[in-house]
């Protein structure tokens, strides 16, 4: 039982390795903003996660929230794209993009995210 409590302890160490990385591709072509969202399995056996990849855009057009979710299966030392949205922006425009990785009990595992301020 002890031995048990340990490996719990130290799955939830602060210094333990994270099992995968969330990685965000933006790609600006004209006006529009494409936004691939990435996961890359650092483990040597397969990890099942969840996702959540949430834009938001303010400019003189208005606002716009998107928010995609999904549960997904990565193989050992692989890279899944995971959702991919479009975004209207223009260079006054900001926004914020953050793509979340989660075990499947809710704990966020890796993380990335871009952002554009408003231009003055």
């Amino acid at each position: 039982m002890l031995q048990l409590i340990l490996m719990f302890l130290a799955w939830q160490s602060p210094d333990a390795p994270a099992p995968c990385q969330a990685r965000l591709e933006l790609q600006q072509q004209g006006g529009m903003l494409t936004v691939t969202g990435h996961c890359r399995n650092l483990l040597p056996t397969a990890g099942r996660y969840r996702y959540e990849l949430q834009t938001l855009r303010e400019g003189s057009g208005g606002r716009s929230q998107n928010t995609q979710r999904g549960e997904f299966e990565v193989a050992p030392q692989q890279d899944v794209s995971l959702s991919q949205t479009r975004v209207n922006v223009t260079p006054q425009d900001r926004y914020q993009i953050r793509l979340r990785v989660l075990d499947l009990a809710g704990h966020t595992v890796a993380q990335d995210s871009a952002s554009q301020p408003a231009a003055h």
